[in-house]
């Protein structure tokens, strides 16, 4: 049977893509960082980019090749679940030479059992329990049929609507969703996958009942390109039926360019690389088989026009320090990208409402081996919703990778302080985790919307300040939420405040921040630092 991955996925993709401002803006904190859409989204376009104009012999070959391009695409919490979902499914499917109705319950099962086995601390409530549900409806559905044929059609059916209704039910099962008077956003987006299966086998729309309907509009398949950060050429492209030798071509390949990423599955090959010269690369790629998926996309023009927006590129090799460890972090901002690149650490742009993909990652950590020759390499992902990526990334490369889970840039900063490259992977990720553990941290940023949260009412357009990673002050002005949280923090102790300075921020404001601080406690000593991290106008550590 010739299966064409990308009709059904590029319905899946365009539903989702209709709703991904819904899905993004319904976060229980009314922080200007909703990405859980977009996370998604950018999830599903991995295997669009992998299936494009290409047609698969048999189940199998099209269902590997989804489940390997989801998990290389995976960013955020929300991106990695759903990759560890269409894995899961995937699994199912790849024992199975049909795409019946039965197929499609037992792949939801799959998806289930995966979901919910690569998540430390499953909590109900959320996208896990809407792929449950849909997952006992369809295979309730199978079983009310009582040996009748049911058509696939009908059981994606149940399974989406069955979807919309436990979505409904997260704040039920949720507090937090209660409390913030939302749905949850992975879970609306599981429902809307669903949707956009249904449609695109039967040629209609689910019919939501009324009171669980969502917001639609005409689906868009143009695939979102984000932009690569390096000089030359990036290029990508893929060879199939690659019929060479894995090791040397990869040798070949590595010798050409940098940020070189090779992944070979069976007969395919996935290649990216930054390079001055696409031609003679693809030329030479194209002795081993048929290439396709070709992007080539012109590095100097993006560079340029983001250096006359105020940000730099990423980060280079010759910014990285040589020894046993090497470091990778997540940052924004062109002056924490500066302050990390002293430090010796490798910098992938990416962050608040911008998480770097797992390919991202794995492409930064190979480089960063090559250039410092080490053994092991720590990941500082400086957000909550980048860990899950990061901790993909150990069973993507052929070095070890340690994630040292930072949830903000403030706190990878001062991690950076334990950075010493001739020590060992383990013994530098020991004194990064005793420094985290004596460190408090705030983030203020303002109000997108009216929440009660944490114990707070929150109007919109007002600031507040996430107190290691909860709600503990809400004001009207920055300095307002900013002094009340260093209060907060020094009652516990404390003798450096570091103030990490983002967008937004006036100097006579900053001054005046400073002076109240350094006036809390006579023995404090406060930095000040030049970050340039948008949508948080400030964040402050205090050890």
């Amino acid at each position: 049977m010739t299966i064409r991955m990308a009709f059904i996925v590029a319905g899946a993709y365009a539903a989702l893509k209709s709703q991904v401002a819904r899905i993004n803006a319904l976060n229980v904190y009314p922080v200007p960082d909703g990405d859980t859409g977009t996370n998604m989204l950018l999830t599903l376009e991995s295997i669009m980019k992998e299936s494009k104009s290409r047609s698969f012999e048999n189940v199998e070959a099209a269902v590997k090749a989804g489940a390997r391009a989801a998990l290389m695409g995976a960013r955020g919490n929300s991106g990695v679940i759903l990759s560890q979902m269409i894995r899961g499914g995937c699994e199912v499917l790849a024992r199975r030479a049909t795409f019946t109705a039965e197929d499609f319950a037992a792949a939801l099962e799959g998806a289930q059992e995966r979901a919910y086995a690569s998540t430390r601390q499953p909590v109900e409530g959320t996208m896990l329990t809407v792929i449950k549900d849909a997952a006992t409806a369809a295979r309730e559905a199978i079983r009310k049929a009582e040996g009748r044929a049911l058509d696939l059609q009908s059981v994606v059916k149940v399974a989406a609507l069955e979807a919309h209704a436990s979505v409904k039910r997260t704040p039920q099962k949720l507090q937090v969703l209660r409390e913030a008077g939302v749905v949850d956003a992975g879970g609306l987006g599981v429902a809307v996958i669903l949707d956009g299966i249904y449609a695109v086998l039967s040629g209609e729309k689910v019919e939501v009942p009324e009171d669980d309907a969502e917001t639609s509009d005409t689906p868009d398949l143009e695939a979102v390109h984000a932009g690569e950060e390096a000089w030359g050429y990036c290029t990508e492209f893929m060879v199939t039926g690659f019929s060479g030798e894995e090791t040397s071509f990869r040798d070949h390949i590595e010798s050409v360019g940098k940020s070189v990423l090779v992944i070979a599955d069976e007969d395919l090959v996935k290649v990216h690389i930054h390079t001055q010269d696409p031609g003679s690369v693809m030329s030479y790629a194209g002795r081993f088989g048929r290439l396709s998926g070709v992007k080539v996309d012109d590095m100097e023009a993006q560079v340029e026009s983001r250096l006359s927006d105020g940000d730099e590129p990423a980060g280079e090799p010759g910014h990285v320090a040589q020894g046993e460890v090497a470091v990778v972090v997540a940052s924004r901002g062109a002056g924490n990208r500066r302050l990390f690149e002293e430090f010796g650490a490798y910098v992938v742009e990416g962050g608040q409402g911008a998480n770097p993909s797992a390919e991202d990652f794995t492409r930064a950590v190979e480089e960063v081996v090559r250039a410092s020759g080490a053994k092991t390499v720590l990941i500082l992902p400086n957000n909550k919703n980048i860990i899950p990526t990061a901790e993909q990334v150990n069973d993507l490369v052929d070095v070890e990778v340690r994630v040292v889970p930072t949830k903000a840039i403030v706190s990878g900063l001062s991690a950076m302080i334990a950075f010493d490259p001739a020590e060992s992977g383990e013994s530098v990720e020991g004194e990064m985790l005793a420094l985290l553990a004596e460190l408090g941290t705030v983030e203020v940023t303002q109000a997108i919307r009216a929440a009660s949260v944490d114990g707070f009412e929150v109007a919109e357009g007002s600031y507040l300040a996430l107190i290691n990673g909860r709600v503990g002050a809400v004001g009207k002005t920055v300095e307002a939420v900013a002094l009340e949280a260093a209060r907060l923090l020094l009652a516990d102790g404390g003798d450096l405040v570091t103030l990490l300075r983002g967008e937004g921020l006036e100097d006579e404001e900053l001054d005046r921040i400073v002076a109240a601080v350094e006036s809390m406690d006579g023995d404090v000593e406060v930095e000040v630092r030049e970050g340039g991290q948008p949508l948080y106008p400030l964040q402050m550590a205090a050890e």
